[in-house]
This record gives structure tokens, sequence and C-alpha cells, in this order.
């Protein structure tokens, strides 16, 4: 289901930026609101998952659940209030925020989705697959794309020395354990 989400987010935020009639739209859209929403977001999935948790642990005693309900659902009601606000007031906006020329632009989205698809699939390819896709796409809007995938295969794999061997972190690893 969060996979379903993360790509129809992408997909909208593509559209409004890449065609002329959804630039229209961004020029509205306020940083603040945006953030705001953002944080709405998270405190209600915060809440979410702390109802999870047990509320109370005996009959006087606060269980495990207790303060991050009560903290989950402060978020989202000053969330709210924020969003409200964000809404009212003048802000800079969207268009003003990101930037104006279009390379600028690509290379704003291929960080953002580079991270998002290395946090999606780290577990599933393991660290040395995802880690040098991320630094291949990073790397190669500044070299030419075999360059960039040499030098973030290396890098991936230092990195992946470093924390596996000599810092013993455990990395995710695929089925061939790298």
């Amino acid at each position: 289901m969060l996979n379903n989400i993360m790509c129809r987010l992408i997909v909208i935020i593509v559209n409004l930026n890449f065609f002329e009639g959804g630039y229209a739209v961004i020029k509205k859209i306020k940083v603040s609101t945006v953030v705001c929403g953002g944080f709405i977001a998270f405190s209600a999935f915060f809440l979410y998952e702390a109802s999870k948790l047990e509320y109370w642990s005996s009959k006087y005693a606060p269980g495990p659940g207790f303060i991050p309900r009560w903290a989950g659902g402060a978020m989202l009601v000053l969330s709210i209030i924020a969003f409200i606000q964000s809404l009212r007031e003048d802000g800079v906006t969207l268009s003003e925020a990101l930037p104006s020329d279009r390379k600028r632009r690509i290379n704003l989205y291929v960080c953002w989705l580079g991270l998002i698809f290395f946090l999606l699939f780290v577990e599933k390819l393991g660290f040395v697959i995802a880690g040098s896709l991320l630094l291949t796409a990073l790397f190669s809007r500044g070299v030419r794309w075999y360059k960039a995938a040499i030098i973030g295969t290396a890098v991936t794999l230092c990195f992946f020395f470093i924390f596996k061997s000599l810092l013993q972190v455990q990395v995710p690893t695929n089925v061939f354990g790298w």
C-alpha cells in the first residue's frame, strides 16, 4: 500500500512540474502548506501506529502506548492548526522555491527519487546493488554513465566493506550476501 501511495505521489509531482498546464498550479501552492501537510500525514501515521500499543498496562499504570498516543494526538492537532494558518498567510510558493532552470529541477528530482528508490528497495536488492544504482544515478548527472557506474559501484563497495567488516554493522544484503 505504501509503495502504491509513493508511486502516485511521484506521478503527481512529475506531472505538476513537467507539463505546462500543471506549472500554473504549482505557482499557487506554498511551501509551508506542503510542509504542514507532510507533518499532518506523519503525525496521523504516528498516532495510528501508537494506537496499536497497549494504553494501560494495569488498572492504575499507563502502558507503553500512553505517551505515544498523547504525543501523536498533540502533533496532529498542532499540525492541523499550522496547516490552517499556512493557508491564510502569505508565503513562499513552490515555484519560487524550486529551481527555475529545467536541468537543476531534474537534478533535484533525480536526487529525491533516487533516495526514495533506495529506501524502498535496499532490503530486497541489498545494499551494494541499491547503493550502486543510487550513486550511479547521482553521479551520471555530471559525468558519463559508465564512469558514474564505476565510481558509484566502487564507493558503494568501499562503504559496504567499511560498515560490514570493519565496523561490524548489519547492512541489508540480498540472497548473495551483498
